[in-house]
């Protein structure tokens, strides 16, 4: 009968995940520091930051991780100043955490993408209020500064185009719409974190599943691009996002009106990419080639300045997909029609 393995005591497991935790927390802080001065090689250790984190999560536990990230936090402080110890604490730390949880607890893709984008939006804002000074304050004078900046530029646009030799009335036509731009762009700040912050932790999570699996452990792969859709929920936070614009106007709450225009412009391109993606599936349900489909939508895209219409049917066709599922269903090849004997 062959012996049976003992486990190791408890203080022995400990100890091993401490030092685990030390020698990877210096390997985080070092990784940090390469993709803060060096950039070529920043490119690529931008991505395997939070990594470490991760593997530490799945070996010993959220907890050790989490002290790993803190010493990481204080060696990136100490070897490169301040700001490689924030984005370790702020950026690569909580991404490591979520990425090492979710392939701990087996969860589905998109639940860690979801989550890695929500850390990988806080931790944005974190930097941005702490740039800024903190408090709802600093983000009226952004918001404001920015109005100001663009409305200046606006002036100078239109005086410049008129010494080219453009006619007044054409040039005062494209500062106008410059201005208006101007005027939403403080709003359009949530649907730009949003964005780039799901650009992030979809790109973190691809680069651990895949380096995660050289060492053994499993990452679940996320759903074909064709499948992703925004739940059916999302439609009604269109109404909502026009409730708190229509009552910051009335209340004279600029914040809670910048708020609504914010929510309100963030489903409208989340829809209109949904719409695109919808009508790739579509047209392929229709058997169109991948080049056929491309070229349609690349003509698509470059026609929508132009012609508004196409942005509106894109965003229609988004929460229509939303709300009813049409794109398994719209454009499918029908069978073959029975021949009655």
């Amino acid at each position: 009968m062959a012996p049976q393995a003992v486990a190791p005591p408890p203080r022995q497991t400990r100890t091993h995940g401490l030092t685990e935790g030390a020698v990877l927390a210096a390997l985080v802080a070092l990784l940090a520091i390469a993709t803060r001065y060096i950039p070529v090689v920043g490119v690529a250790t931008v991505w395997l930051c939070p990594l470490p984190l991760a593997v530490l999560v799945i070996r010993h536990g959220l907890r050790t991780a989490a002290l790993a990230g803190i010493v990481a936090t204080l060696v990136g402080v100490l070897l490169a100043g301040p700001v490689v110890g924030l984005a370790i604490l702020i950026s690569f730390g909580p991404m490591g955490l979520v990425i090492g949880v979710g392939a701990q607890r087996d969860w589905p893709a998109a639940r860690v993408v979801l989550l890695g984008t929500a850390a990988s939006a806080l931790s944005t804002a974190a930097s941005l209020l702490g740039l800024m000074g903190g408090g709802v304050t600093s983000l009226a004078a952004m918001a404001a500064e920015m109005t100001e900046t663009m409305e200046r530029s606006a002036a100078m646009m239109t005086d410049l185009y008129v010494r080219w030799g453009m006619p007044k009335a054409q040039a005062d036509a494209i500062a106008a719409q410059f201005r208006e731009f101007g005027r939403l762009l403080p709003s359009l700040l949530p649907a730009i974190l949003t964005t780039s912050a799901a650009t992030a932790a979809w790109l973190n999570y691809e680069v651990a599943r895949r380096v995660l699996h050289r060492f053994g452990y499993h990452l679940a792969a996320l759903p074909p691009v064709g499948a992703w859709r925004l739940p059916s929920w999302a439609v009604w936070a269109l109404p909502l996002g026009y409730l708190l614009s229509a009552v910051g106007a009335q209340a004279r709450l600029p914040l809670l009106e910048r708020v609504g225009v914010g929510v309100i412009l963030t489903l409208m391109l989340a829809f209109m990419l949904q719409g695109m993606l919808a009508a790739w599936v579509i047209l392929g349900n229709l058997e169109l080639t991948k080049v056929e489909r491309t070229i349609a939508l690349v003509v698509a895209i470059s026609l929508s300045t132009a012609i508004p219409l196409i942005n509106i049917a894109a965003f229609l066709l988004g929460v229509v997909d939303s709300a009813l599922k049409v794109r398994e269903r719209w454009g499918l090849p029908r069978g073959p029609r029975r021949v009655s004997p």
